[in-house]
């Protein structure tokens, strides 16, 4: 697996990452033993960014991830989140020193490591960034060597520009072929301060592995259930299919398009698939191919499709 240098961070990421959002239970319950077994498949592939939140699975996927790499941290980059827990009227925000501390404690806890690589403030809204010690905080916590690099986690693009002139040096954005604007819009920023970009949602909750039909049904617990009423679901399916056309050569599947448009925009530092099953992740040097990717005559055709 390739790496590509994360900004001025000084780290290296791999080209692609595991995103484990979904194995703490985003799209429905996962048992324990599939959700390490699919940590582990990443990084037999080659994989070495992992990116966590304490948020995710109660602490629990953090807990699988520190198992996993135990023995060969000083090959991966972990990536995690502060400033969200879980309590019991649900997901609450604090973005004081005293609660990212303790988040960053828990976290380094759970991974079973000494530091930890990018540490995310998780989504905050643009008033946090503004307080007189949450970046401080996470910059504290980068001199006394806890983490190495800091960052927001965000899909506002206000947010992540304030963040931006706060000095961070990590961004966690959405980028696929059908959400790009906001990328698109901060390439500018991005490339004058030299900030890494991690990549999230590359398939679109899965709507871009292109597997679906207008009729798919999503389980209860499954976050996309609520994400999308039965008419958006409709539309969304409809807007993959001109983008089939990608799929050609030794580019088989929408998931290796998605993954290689992802990975053709110079700004960006890694994609992180949110894997759920090894089988999703195994053969992940296939699913991203070589540079340049994709042909440029068809990221022209994508952004006249995608306008």
């Amino acid at each position: 697996m390739r790496k590509r240098a994360l900004g001025a961070t000084g780290l290296e990421v791999s080209e692609l990452g595991l995103g484990t959002w979904g194995l703490g239970g985003a799209y429905g319950m996962l048992a324990e033993s599939v959700a390490k077994s699919t940590v582990e498949a990443a990084l037999e592939a080659g994989v070495t960014t992992i990116d966590c939140a304490p948020l995710w699975g109660k602490g629990v996927v953090e807990s699988w991830v520190g198992e996993a790499v135990e023995k060969k941290r000083d090959e991966v980059q972990l990536v995690t989140r502060g400033g969200a827990v879980w309590t019991e009227e649900g997901v609450h925000q604090r973005f004081d020193a005293d609660a990212l501390r303790a988040d960053c404690e828990g976290s380094l806890k759970r991974l079973r490591t000494d530091r930890i690589d990018v540490w995310l403030l998780h989504d905050p809204p643009e008033e946090m960034l503004y307080r007189d010690d949450t970046v401080p905080t996470a910059k504290a916590l980068k001199s006394e060597g806890k983490i190495r690099a800091w960052g927001v986690s965000t899909s506002d693009p206000t947010v992540a520009r304030i963040a931006l002139s706060r000095g961070a040096e990590v961004l966690c954005l959405p980028y696929n072929l059908l959400w790009r604007a906001m990328l698109h819009d901060l390439e500018t920023e991005l490339s004058t301060a030299k900030v890494g970009v991690l990549a999230r949602s590359p398939l679109l909750h899965g709507l871009l592995s292109g597997r679906w039909t207008e009729y798919r049904q999503f389980a209860d617990d499954d976050h996309r259930r609520a994400r999308w009423t039965n008419k958006a679901l409709t539309i969304r399916v409809r807007e993959v299919n001109p983008l089939r056309f990608l799929v050609k050569d030794d580019v088989r599947s929408m998931t290796s398009a998605s993954l290689r448009f992802v990975l053709a925009n110079p700004a960006v530092s890694c994609a992180l698939l949110g894997a759920r099953r090894p089988v999703q992740i195994t053969n992940a040097n296939e699913l991203v191919g070589t540079a340049p990717y994709l042909p440029p005559e068809d990221l022209v055709r994508v952004a006249e499709l995608t306008k």
